[in-house]
């Protein structure tokens, strides 16, 4: 609602000067202020349904944008949707009203929309600044895709949702001619970014700048660091281990048993082992969770006793208090009186 309910009238290039003109104390002044922004904003709708659809149809390849580098199709991209949008926008607006405040889901997927295309323009704009590096080309593809197939979503459930189905099915004919074509970021993508930010390198650096990755005890980001690190250098050795346990000269599954057997059977050196060992205890810290005992756990999630109840308890054991003193009382004088018999 905050997104997108209130800016839609203000942002719009019409609705406000039609709603101004409509109030406008001097009905001829209003009058002719309110026709030409009429007219402007009926003007603006058509033009927006033909480019939406042109775009749709062409998947936006023949949209003009001022820069021929490998994100020249993104930026098409946004401009498909951000027509996409617009006609949405004005046609929510024509058929909803001031109801559209109140449909909050409908506003918020069209905030979700407005957003989505919002940070797939800043991505490209720190691409640009950070001078266009080729390495960080996966990033952008993966941030892109994601951002813009959200966007694509979004749209299609807020048509899906739309109260008015006969605005929905011709919207969906405008935006959707060739159905949801735009696809989520592949798995070679994806595997490409994992690539990039786990292996040390500029890139890695400069997406990490601004993080705490001091190596120090109690820095969880300086110790994944530092093991990351030690991953790629003690590599070898854990193919070799692999491949000692697939020939039969290891019998451990587990790493740790492992580097024992291997150092016996002379598969690796005694350095290598320990250094092995080192690593293998450092990534077991990353690893390890908090552990409680089963009477901390009880202490801790006991249910706090009600005044109450602290008060019946309290009563109790001041009546068995004073029961068990008249039992000894009575005992006492039993004894007593027994002895004076016998005497």
């Amino acid at each position: 609602l905050i997104i997108y309910g209130q800016g839609a009238i203000r942002c719009h290039p019409f609705v406000l000067r039609e709603l101004n003109a409509a109030g406008d104390d001097d009905l001829d002044r209003g009058l002719v202020e309110f026709d030409a922004a009429l007219f402007g904003h009926v003007g603006y709708a058509i033009s927006n349904m033909a480019r939406s659809f042109f775009l749709a149809l062409t998947h936006a390849k023949f949209s003009e944008v001022p820069l021929n580098t490998p994100t020249r199709r993104y930026y098409q991209n946004i401009n498909r949707y951000s027509a996409a949008f617009a006609l949405a926008s004005d046609f929510a607006m024509l058929t909803l009203g001031g109801a559209l405040k109140k449909k909050e889901l409908l506003s918020a997927r069209l905030g979700d929309i407005l957003s989505s295309m919002y940070l797939a323009s800043t991505v490209l704009k720190h691409f640009e600044n950070q001078g266009r590096r080729a390495t960080d080309l996966p990033l952008v593809e993966w941030s892109v895709r994601t951002l813009m197939y959200q966007a694509q979503e979004a749209l299609h459930s807020f048509l899906r949702n739309f109260p008015n189905r006969w605005v929905a099915a011709l919207l969906r004919v405008f935006i959707f001619p060739r159905g949801r074509t735009y696809s989520a970021p592949s798995d070679e993508i994806s595997k490409k970014v994992i690539e990039l930010i786990t292996t040390p390198g500029e890139a890695r650096e400069r997406l990490s700048q601004l993080a705490y990755k001091t190596l120090e005890p109690g820095n969880p980001l300086g110790l994944l660091q530092e093991a990351l690190e030690l991953a790629t250098e003690y590599e070898p050795v854990e193919r070799r281990l692999r491949k000692a346990r697939k020939e039969g000269l290891l019998s451990s599954d587990y790493l740790g048993a492992q580097i024992s057997e291997a150092e016996k059977a002379q598969v690796i050196s005694k350095a290598e082992a320990r250094n092995m060992r080192s690593y293998h205890n450092k990534v077991l810290a990353l690893l390890a969770v908090d552990d409680f005992a089963p009477d901390e756990l009880s202490r801790n999630t006991r249910k706090p006793e009600s005044t109450a109840t602290k008060t019946a308890k309290n009563v109790s054991a001041v009546k068995q208090t004073a029961v068990t003193k008249k039992s000894s009382k009575k005992k006492t004088a039993r004894k007593t009186s027994k002895s004076k018999k016998e005497a």
